[in-house]
């Protein structure tokens, strides 16, 4: 992969936002290799700021066909087994819809309708979704959903609108946004809400670890990267009065509506009910052995962990979903990852290690997943850095949790080399520490320090 930060080294290109239309010189701020076509990988594409807006562009835009882009079956694994977000999507859906309402919601993007099936199941929702890639094809065949294999275009029928109309990660893919938004608007009744998600172009920076920054550039698909005032202003400019954007996460998180927003909290213990119960009665409808049983078993397998509900988690787990010695040194390709494991395989090796620990105190037994989930890490982001999010934020933790294992062991000194690993703390090194996890590890190496000091 090939990304370099100008920083002012670059000269400026002049064209008009196609954002906020600002007609002057746009600043030069990166360049990457394109990672998204296999025709042209490798390709340079160079990302611009707007210093109206603080929007990015792409110049010129990347051409790629999204009816065969993920096309491929390890995409679809990938995607299916470990990537899609489906507590999120449901989670930000939920948000606008009240107890015990009717509705319809519209997911535009839906790729393979993991959110329509949670909003259908859990609020029993009339659900409908645009999709023109192969995950489209294969959701509705899969999940049994009204999903159109096909772009979403202008909605002239006024007798046909939705209560909601939910668009993630997908306005960051086209070239006009006013129009799209147009398209959005053209489908939602008069009070209906509007929720968007897009990588935050305040996100992007060289502090940024590599994969979380290649999955939010997406070089050779994402055209337009919003600043949160830049989407909001064209939301508003399109009719919707009422805008509300959480930057909580790396995606902006947007809600807007012609009318006052009246968007409903549930308390995360509430939520992580309803998703496992979704969870589990879709797992129990699915095809075993499938990357669809697979994925939904390792989401409810997290989320009993997530919530410390491990007689769910020692009940849902399966022993294909956890590797205590894999074999990565002969690995060459994502394609020979893939067909060792599921591609959840790291997270789900680390979330049993956590069992192991917490629930089973089977502190070496522990030690030894946290060890395997840390290498299985660090293999995938080498073979695929833009689909290795997930592992880029585990695969410290890991080593944090061994190390801690190996405390609880009473492997003291393994331990404290087991920490070593973190000399680069607060440096450069790749990916970077979570700055979360500084605090932890600090603290259990001056414990470990002064045990040995008072041997």
């Amino acid at each position: 992969m090939t990304l370099r930060f100008h920083q002012g080294q670059s000269p400026p290109v002049t064209f008009a936002c196609p954002v906020c239309a600002d007609p002057g010189p746009k600043p030069h701020l990166l360049t990457v290799g394109n990672t998204q076509s296999a025709e042209d990988a490798g390709q340079p594409l160079h990302l611009y700021r707007c210093d109206n807006c603080l929007s990015f562009t792409y110049r010129p835009f990347p051409q790629i066909d999204y009816t065969r882009h993920t096309s491929t079956d390890l995409r679809f694994r990938d995607y299916v087994e470990l990537n899609a977000a489906i507590d999120l999507i449901a989670r930000n859906i939920l948000r606008a819809i009240p107890d015990g309402s009717s509705g319809r919601l519209l997911d535009i993007g839906c790729g393979f309708g993991f959110g329509m099936a949670a909003i259908r199941d859990i609020s029993g929702w009339q659900v409908r979704g645009f999709e023109p890639s192969r995950y489209g094809e294969l959701g509705r065949q899969q999940l049994k959903l009204d999903i159109v294999n096909d772009f979403a275009n202008r909605n002239a029928d006024a007798a046909d609108r939705f209560d909601i109309v939910h668009c993630s990660e997908v306005i960051e893919h086209v070239q006009d946004p006013h129009e799209f938004i147009d398209i959005l608007a053209s489908y939602l009744a008069h009070d209906g809400v509007l929720i968007l998600t897009t990588p935050d172009a305040d996100r992007i920076h060289p502090r940024t670890d590599p994969s979380s920054l290649l999955a939010l550039l997406s070089p050779g698909a994402h055209t337009i990267l919003f600043s949160d005032a830049a989407l909001a202003d064209a939301l508003k400019a399109a009719g919707f009065v009422h805008v509300e954007v959480d930057r909580s996460a790396p995606s902006l998180l947007v809600y807007a509506s012609r009318q006052p927003l009246r968007l409903h909290h549930r308390s995360p213990a509430e939520f992580a009910e309803l998703l496992e119960r979704h969870l589990g009665r879709a797992l129990d409808r699915t095809a075993p052995g499938t990357p669809l049983a697979t994925g939904l078993r390792y989401r409810l397998f997290r989320s009993a962990m997530d919530r410390g509900n491990y007689a769910l988690a020692e009940t849902v787990f399966t022993p294909d979903l956890a590797d205590a010695a894999p074999v990565i040194e002969d690995l060459e390709t994502s394609e020979q990852f893939g067909a060792r494991w599921p591609l959840c395989i790291a997270a789900s090796t680390y979330y049993l290690a956590m069992l192991m620990m917490i629930h089973r105190a089977d502190y070496p037994g522990a030690g030894r997943h946290f060890r395997a989930a840390a290498r299985l890490c660090r293999a995938k982001i080498r073979l695929s850095p833009s689909t290795a999010v997930v592992e880029s934020d585990l695969v410290w933790r890991a080593v944090y949790h061994e190390a801690l294992a190996l405390h609880y062991a009473g492997e003291t000194v393994q331990s404290l080399v087991r920490l070593a690993s973190f000399l680069d703390l607060r440096g450069v090194g790749q990916p970077r520490v979570p700055e979360n996890l500084h605090a932890d590890v600090e603290r259990l190496r001056d414990e470990l320090v002064g045990k040995i000091e008072r041997m």
